[in-house]
């Protein structure tokens, strides 16, 4: 009897050995995520992919908030030579998970808007934005943001989709003002429709319309619009077509 207390002995002092060599492996373990200088790791790793982009300019302040799953990018400022508008936000937050997979919140100057993605490609848009974070200065106002769709996985390509935009006044560029827009836009099977606008200043005005989009291209795709434009009792007909970058003007204007 005493030979099997031994061996019990023996065992339960090495099972207890094991036990905490495991628990200081993954102690330490802990510690080397806890402590890693995230916020270093993640600007190094945003700029290799900034610099894997050339036909994008892309800078940033600070990363702060920083973690093995998130960060915050203050200061963040996008441009290309081929974009009519430079995108820029006070500050991006991004959190990584398992669902949602992906959260983006970003602040575009007072404003803020909210991305959710799942593992299986749709994605919801929830918010407002500042007018200001396009980067031009004939472009102002601010508009209520809701959008919903679907990328297809694996492929990185929108399936469908749909945005919906809400602004109380807004400057366009040529120094038109606009009051109570709203403008609905579906896309499916490759096609842009604008299911509705409508504007309330400096006229009444109701449409719909389609447009061929070009992913390569976007501001190139054609369009075409109809409606009426409302006068009191009476209405007027009328139809016009053209390329989204008419709405930007032909050059980007400095800041």
């Amino acid at each position: 009897m005493g030979t099997n207390k031994a061996r019990t002995t023996e065992a339960t002092t090495r099972g207890l050995g094991g036990a905490g060599v495991l628990a200081l492996i993954l102690g330490l373990l802990a510690g080397l995520v806890l402590y890693l200088p995230w916020d270093t790791l993640w600007d190094m790793g945003l700029k290799r992919l900034a610099a894997s982009q050339p036909s994008l300019h892309i800078t940033w302040q600070s990363i702060d908030r920083a973690s093995p799953l998130g960060f915050r990018i203050n200061g963040l400022v996008m441009g290309s030579p081929s974009w009519p508008v430079s995108p820029r936000a006070q500050w991006v937050e991004v959190r990584l998970g398992m669902s949602p997979k992906l959260t983006v919140r970003a602040d575009t100057g007072g404003r803020e808007l909210r991305l959710v993605y799942l593992d299986t490609g749709d994605f919801d848009v929830r918010g407002a934005a500042n007018l200001a974070c396009l980067g031009r200065r004939d472009i102002l106002g601010s508009v209520d943001v809701r959008a919903e769709g679907r990328v297809l996985p694996g492929a990185g390509t929108l399936e469908k989709g749909f945005l919906d935009l809400r602004g109380k006044a807004l400057q366009l560029p040529g120094g038109l003002w606009l009051g109570d827009v709203v403008l609905a836009l579906e896309f499916k099977e490759k096609t842009l429709r604008i299911r509705n606008f409508t504007l309330r200043e400096p006229m009444q005005v109701r449409a719909q319309g389609t447009a061929s989009l070009r992913p390569d291209a976007p501001m190139t795709s054609p369009y075409a619009v109809s409606g009426e434009i409302v006068r009191g009792h009476d209405s007027l007909p009328f139809a016009t077509q053209g390329i989204l970058g008419d709405f930007f003007g032909e050059t980007t204007q400095p800041e």
